[in-house]
């Protein structure tokens, strides 16, 4: 898989976006591919793979061990009493994704438009 070129947000996110749904269906505790196959699987640099980690590490999503690599969340805010709650907000992170990833096509869209008109 590669990130399309086309696509107006940082290939960091767009790698993000893809692994998000994929670590949603993984086990708690479970190791994820290397920065190095992630970086070969989406054709970027590691340090590209890297970022894309970070935001899910920052999402609360996965968790990085030194000299072990990066895992499923073990635990969360909210898993002891009503984890409910923390996929609702989990929920809430995916909407909001979703309404930037239109957003942006939408502006990637205008400014082709604005372009285009410029050109004439």
């Amino acid at each position: 898989m590669t990130i399309a070129d086309d696509d107006p947000r940082p290939k960091k996110v767009q790698i993000a976006d893809a692994l998000r749904p994929e670590i949603a269906e993984l086990p708690k505790g479970r190791k994820l591919a290397s920065v190095r196959d992630l970086a070969d699987r989406f054709g970027v640099t590691p340090v590209t793979a890297g970022s894309a980690l970070q935001i899910l590490i920052e999402e609360g999503l996965i968790e990085s061990v030194p000299t072990r690599g990066y895992f499923v969340q073990t635990s969360t805010v909210g898993d002891d009493e009503g984890g409910s709650t923390n996929r609702a907000g989990r929920d809430e992170i995916t909407a909001i994704h979703s309404e930037i990833r239109q957003l942006a096509a939408r502006v990637a869209e205008l400014e082709k438009r604005a372009d285009h008109t410029s050109s004439l």
